[in-house]
C-alpha cells in the first residue's frame, strides 16, 4: 500500500503518518508539506511508483496551490485520475462551500476531517 500525505502542516503530515504506520507497518509513505512539490511528484511518478493501493490524503487551504487547484491540475494532465486513485480530502475547513465544492469532484473518495483516525483509515483501506 501506498500513501501519499500533502499538507502544509507538519504536526498534522507527522501524526497522521504515525496513525497509518500503527495500522500498516509496511505501507510506503510520502508526506509533502508544499503542494507544488507533491504536484510534481504525482506528475512525474503517479503511473511508476503508486497503483489502485494508493491513498493521497489532501489539505484545501495551503499556500502555493489549494486543494482544489491542486487536482485541477492534475486532472488537466490525467483526465481520470480521481477514477484510477484514492483520492481524499483531509481538511480542518467547517465551510459548507468547501465540502460543496468537493462534491463537484467526480470520483474524489471522501471528505474527511482532521485529524484522521484509525476508524476512519479501517474504513478506507478495507
Amino acid at each position: 500500500m501506498y500513501c501519499i500525505l500533502i499538507d502544509d502542516d507538519a504536526i498534522f503530515n507527522y501524526v497522521h503518518e504515525k496513525t497509518i504506520r500503527n495500522l500498516c507497518s509496511d505501507c510506503a509513505i510520502k508526506t509533502y508539506l508544499s503542494s507544488r512539490q507533491a504536484l510534481t511528484f504525482v506528475l512525474e511518478n503517479i503511473h511508476e511508483e503508486v497503483n489502485n493501493q494508493a491513498y493521497i490524503f489532501l489539505d484545501i487551504n495551503m499556500p502555493e496551490l489549494t486543494g482544489f487547484e491542486f487536482l485541477d491540475e492534475v486532472i488537466a494532465v490525467i483526465p481520470d485520475f480521481l477514477n484510477q486513485y484514492n483520492v481524499y480530502i483531509l481538511t480542518s475547513s467547517l465551510n459548507d462551500k468547501d465540502k460543496q465544492k468537493a462534491e463537484t469532484y467526480i470520483g474524489l473518495k471522501g471528505y474527511l476531517e482532521k485529524p484522521l483516525d484509525k476508524e476512519q483509515l479501517i474504513q478506507i483501506f478495507e
